[in-house]
């Protein structure tokens, strides 16, 4: 009972040998307070990174969309339907091969 009345009283903070008892109490908080920051770093960290998957998922989206997109853009028959809007044909007459012998 002397024990915990003495506990309640916070003698050992305030007894004698109380300088070993608040360095021990300090070096506890700081290692408390080591590992509460280490936790928070931890989480900005995840955090961070889920915002980037994010970007990373939308850019690669966007990317998709624009190859697809310039795929269109070159195919022959888009091709030539913006040429015949401005005048040009495709040739009745097919390509000449031209072979050169020594």
């Amino acid at each position: 009972m002397k024990n915990f009345l003495s506990f309640i009283n916070i003698d050992f903070l305030a007894g004698k040998d109380s300088r070993k008892n608040w360095r021990m109490l300090m070096f506890i908080s700081v290692l408390i307070m080591i590992t509460i920051y280490s936790s928070h770093s931890a989480d900005q960290k995840v955090f961070k990174i889920s915002e980037l998957n994010k970007e990373v998922n939308n850019l690669n989206n966007i990317s998709v969309s624009t190859k697809i997109d310039l795929m269109n853009l070159k195919m022959e028959s888009k091709v030539t339907s913006k040429l015949n809007k401005q005048g040009f044909y495709p040739s009745n007459n097919p390509p000449v091969k031209i072979i050169i012998t020594d």
